[in-house]
């Protein structure tokens, strides 16, 4: 009866404790000021949680409140089952504090960090959209640009670079660059800062950027990892060929295996009505011989 007691006070203490704590997260001092990037990773970090942001720069009267919106469909930080903020609807984007919806920002504009979907669109947009950038529009050094320098022409380019730590503890580094040329087709060249035309599969090059494919190794541009494998037209038939003549093989082969062991079991058959014969033979010698003999005796 005291088990059950026990258990019946946590149990009514359990929701309190969980109020309490969020009670406490969403009522924490902050300072929107200090909202930050990450040196190492660029991930955005705050006086909140993952589930808050900062209502305002004055910590004597900014708390922490539940974030308004969020820009992934599995925000971080949020437990299984959690209720989530809402997606923002089209035209808009979340900021990456999740203070709300907020239009979409024209060129020239500010943006925040490898945040594409942040800027608005331009005209030719469906011209210009590429994996380098979002509908044609990219944020370079937290500003709006269009991703339509042709070549030639003057470009921008913006190097970031992330860091982490690897298996064995060793500092690894991955730098990225990106420029508001029109991709795949060019690429901004970091030395005169104009757009040149992207290299093909095969070709010399020094960085991913000037890959159309975007993957440089040792020096040559290879083709992405994602990349499917296409099979020569001359690979086939040979494989093609290769597969009928193993059957037509196989098949003579089975044939002539299978007529030796004919010819091995008829020689055995052969043999054995051969000793079979004689042996009969044999017999019938005996009889006679021992008949013979018995006349014989019968007659003296």
């Amino acid at each position: 009866m005291r088990t059950q007691a026990i258990l019946l006070v946590l149990a009514l203490a359990t929701p309190t404790l969980v109020f309490s704590s969020d009670a406490g997260a969403t009522s924490r001092k902050c300072s929107s000021n200090n909202n930050r990037l990450d040196p190492a990773s660029k991930k955005f970090m705050s006086d909140c949680s993952d589930q808050t942001f900062c209502s305002g720069p004055d910590v004597a009267t900014s708390t922490c409140i539940p974030r308004e919106c969020r820009r992934d469909e599995f925000p971080f930080g949020f437990s299984a089952g959690a209720p989530l903020p809402p997606l923002c609807p089209r035209g808009t984007f979340c900021p990456d504090e999740g203070s709300g919806c907020r239009p979409l920002v024209p060129p020239g504009r500010p943006c925040e960090l490898n945040r594409d979907e942040q800027c608005a669109p331009p005209a030719d947009w469906a011209q210009l959209a590429s994996t380098q950038n979002f509908n044609g529009s990219i944020c370079l050094h937290s500003v709006c640009r269009h991703a339509n320098a042709t070549l030639g022409e003057r470009c921008v380019t913006d190097i970031t670079t992330y860091l982490d730590v690897g298996p064995s503890g060793e500092q690894v580094d991955n730098t990225v660059t990106r420029d508001d040329c029109q991709s795949p087709k060019f690429y901004c060249d970091p030395s005169q800062l104009v757009c040149q035309e992207t290299l093909a599969v095969k070709s010399a090059c020094q960085t991913d950027q000037q890959c159309t494919s975007l993957n440089c190794a040792a020096g040559i541009c290879i083709d992405p990892p994602a990349t499917p494998a296409h099979v020569a037209q001359r690979q086939c038939a040979l494989t093609a060929a290769a597969m009928v003549g193993a059957m037509i093989a196989t098949c003579v082969g089975l044939t002539f295996l299978h007529r030796r062991n004919r010819l091995q079991h008829a020689r055995e058959l052969r043999d054995y009505y051969y000793q079979q014969t004689s042996l009969r033979r044999f017999i019938i010698e005996l009889h006679e011989g021992a008949a013979g003999h018995y006349v014989n005796e019968k007659s003296l």
